[in-house]
C-alpha cells in the first residue's frame, strides 16, 4: 500500500491506497477518496452498503486460476427486482478480478478485448432491449447468449476500487451465458463500454478463506485456515 491519509470530508483514518487501485472509501462518513500523487480528495458519495447474509467480506481470500487472492472491495448493484454484491479480489502481481453473487454461485470474471464487430453487435443488443433476449454471440470460440438485459445502479461500495463509482451510478448491463458456466458481460455508462468473460463457480471451488462469521451460520468444512 502506498501512503496514509485522513478523510478530507471528516478528517477519520483511511487505508491507504494500493497499488493500481487509487480510489477508496471512508467507512465513517462514506466519503468516495481518490488518492493521487500522495494527494487525497472526496469525490462524491460511495453509499452505505446495506446488510445481507453474503458468506464473503472484505479479506476473504480465494483461489482462481491457481492463484490465491484477497477481495479489497466491493460494490452493490441493484435493478428495480433486487441487488446483488460484485466483490474486487485483487491477486499476486495486481491482477484484478470481480466476483459477482448470483443464486449462490460465483460468477467470477476478467476483462475481454472481443473484435470490433462483436462489440457493435452487442450495442445494437442493447438497442433491442428484451426483445434481444435469446440471440447469440461468438466471442473467440464460444458461442454466448444473451440472458439478460437491464439498466442497473450502484447502491454503495467499499474498500479499494479501481474506478470512481458513486452511488446511485446508472449503467446499462448485457449477461450473455453458455450451457456450461461460460458467462460474458457487456457494460457500457458515461466513462464508456467494456467487457468481462468468466464462468460460474460453487464457493467450495474458490477454496475460500476469512469467511465473514454469522450468528447461526455454520463454517464450512471446506473453508481454508488463515
Amino acid at each position: 500500500m502506498v501512503g496514509g491519509a485522513n478523510c478530507p470530508q471528516c478528517g477519520a483514518a483511511v487505508e491507504a491506497a494500493m497499488p493500481g487501485l487509487p480510489v477508496t472509501t471512508c467507512s465513517s462518513c462514506d466519503a468516495m477518496l481518490v488518492i493521487s500523487d500522495g494527494q487525497i480528495s472526496a469525490v462524491g458519495d460511495s453509499g452505505r452498503v446495506p446488510f445481507d447474509v453474503s458468506p464473503l467480506q472484505v479479506g476473504t481470500t480465494l483461489q482462481v486460476e491457481g492463484a490465491r487472492g484477497e477481495i479489497v472491495g466491493r460494490e452493490r448493484w441493484g435493478w428495480e427486482r433486487g441487488s446483488w454484491n460484485e466483490w474486487l479480489l485483487y491477486l499476486p502481481g495486481g491482477d484484478l478480478r470481480w466476483v459477482a453473487e448470483e443464486s449462490g454461485l460465483y460468477m467470477v470474471m476478467s476483462p475481454a478485448n472481443p473484435r470490433s464487430d462483436v462489440v457493435n453487435r452487442l450495442k445494437e443488443i442493447d438497442r433491442h432491449d428484451n426483445a434481444a433476449l435469446g440471440m447469440t454471440v461468438q466471442h473467440e470460440n464460444t458461442v454466448y447468449t444473451v440472458a439478460d438485459i437491464k439498466t442497473i445502479r450502484c447502491i454503495a461500495s467499499e474498500g479499494h476500487l479501481p474506478e470512481v463509482i458513486t452511488a446511485n451510478f446508472p449503467r446499462e448491463s448485457i449477461d450473455l451465458r453458455t450451457g456450461d458456466g461460460g458467462a460474458f458481460t457487456f457494460q457500457s455508462d458515461r466513462n464508456g463500454a467494456s467487457c468481462w468473460v468468466g464462468r460460474y463457480y460453487e464457493l467450495a471451488e474458490l477454496r475460500p478463506g476469512n469467511l465473514r462469521a454469522m450468528e447461526g451460520w455454520n463454517r464450512p468444512r471446506f473453508e481454508v485456515s488463515a
